[in-house]
């Protein structure tokens, strides 16, 4: 009996190594894209927190953190640091892996001017709202023309800077001074805050294409100016240039800080992650457009209308106290007047005696003329009545004169408090921010 062997075919041999030729490629696609996928929703969420950490990190420092020099996370601001490791632990944020990431930020000092510069990594009051000249001293309320009137409105250096006196040498604040940066560091430390950094923004955000040595992103054969980058690795080196970034990414620097665009595709030489914010992108998430709109703009707006309205009220007031002064003259004229007519009574008396002694003397034939003295005397008398009430009346016009004045006075001087307030709201809206 013949004993059969036991095993596999060369048939059936090639038919399982098909197979698995076949399933193999396929199961290493299938492994490769969902790391890939692990890999990438990974790194967007470090990501997302990465920028979460940095607009608290902007609030709460007014000013972006700079970049790390290692992995290890602390910020490194010599040198006008650009671009380096991102500083989570600077951030406190608990994802040490985020110390793969690279970062940069948007750093253009200015050292000749405060308002100029747009360094974005430093805690600087750029902020410094016009204001108008307030009257120091305070205009005064008086029976006569105000010795202290306001300044009359004018443009010039006097508008700008710290707020001046009338004579614009005594700012109105003690603490205001022309020669100082800002010129009046009111509330927290060097007034700065939220508003300072929206300007830094606001100019930074005038131009779409950076000049040579700003942090951008490439969009194509284009720069676009940015005000932090944040960028990942991915999960290869998909471009093979021995760096797990790829591209832009893996090149930039502080003489060129362009990173790669964050809608860039992913392809076979390139699947990094980036994140990145324009300055009009933070400067509308921060809500700056109607805070820095009222602080630059609106206060020095009502402020103005309120000097032109004071320096109108008072030149009224003065017509007003010109309306009591010749008040007073119709009180006098009518004085003289009540005088005058009395004088003409007595002469309207004497002429009666008169009429008299010549009728007598005439027997009778000059009896008309003691008709034309009483007409006379009635006449006086009507004059003297005219007079009185003329007196009356004077008086009473003198009366609501020095009335409508005193009551004018109150609202001259409301205007003087509310204008010389509406400036030092503005000097506060500047040091407490938003």
């Amino acid at each position: 009996m013949k004993r059969h062997m036991m095993g596999f075919t060369l048939v059936e041999l090639s038919v399982v190594l098909l197979a698995l030729g076949l399933i193999l490629p396929g199961a290493v696609i299938f492994w490769q894209l969902s790391e890939r996928q692990r890999v990438t929703t990974a790194q967007m969420d470090v990501q997302k927190q990465a920028r979460d950490s940095l607009l608290g990190f902007l609030h709460a420092n007014y000013r972006l953190p700079c970049p790390a020099a290692n992995s290890l996370g602390a910020e490194d601001c010599a040198s006008n640091r650009q671009v380096g490791f991102f500083p989570w632990r600077t951030l406190n944020l608990p994802r040490p892996e985020a110390g793969a990431l690279r970062y940069g930020v948007s750093r253009a000092p200015d050292s000749a001017s405060a308002s100029l510069d747009e360094d974005l990594a430093v805690r600087l009051d750029r902020m410094n709202p016009l204001r108008v000249r307030t009257p120091d001293p305070k205009p005064q309320n008086a029976d006569a023309p105000n010795p202290n009137a306001p300044p009359i409105p004018v443009s010039g250096a006097g508008l700008l800077g710290a707020t001046y006196s009338g004579d614009d040498a005594t700012p109105l604040n003690a603490a205001c001074n022309a020669a100082n940066a800002p010129p009046c560091p009111l509330g927290v430390e060097n007034a700065v805050n939220l508003i300072d950094i929206c300007l830094a923004l606001n100019r930074g955000g005038d131009g779409l294409v950076p000049a040579a040595g700003r942090l951008a992103t490439q969009v194509g054969a284009n720069r676009r100016a940015a005000a932090f980058v944040v960028a990942a690795p991915g999960m290869l080196d998909a471009d093979g240039n021995g760096a797990a970034f790829d591209g832009a990414n893996a090149t930039a620097d502080n003489t060129t800080p362009t990173f790669e665009a964050p809608g860039r595709a992913v392809t076979d030489t390139y699947d990094d992650i980036v994140v990145a914010a324009s300055h009009n992108e933070l400067f509308s998430e921060l809500s700056c457009g109607a805070s820095l709109s009222a602080v630059s703009h609106a206060h020095f707006n009502v402020a103005t209308g309120s000097l032109v309205m004071e320096r109108a009220m008072y030149d009224y007031r003065d017509q007003l106290y010109i309306a009591v002064v010749l008040a007073r003259a119709d009180v006098a004229a009518a004085a003289a007047g009540v005088a005058s007519a009395v004088a003409g009574s007595l002469d309207a008396a004497k002429e009666m005696v008169s009429a008299v002694a010549d009728t007598t003397m005439s027997v009778g034939a000059r009896a008309f003329q003691i008709a034309l003295a009483a007409v006379g005397i009635g006449l006086a008398v009507a004059s003297d009545v005219a007079a009185a009430y003329a007196v009356i009346d004077a008086a009473l016009s003198l009366a609501e004169a020095e009335q409508v004045h005193s009551d004018f006075a109150a609202r001259t001087t409301a205007m003087t408090n509310l204008s010389r307030t509406l400036n030092e709201n503005a000097l506060r809206a500047d040091a407490i921010g938003h």
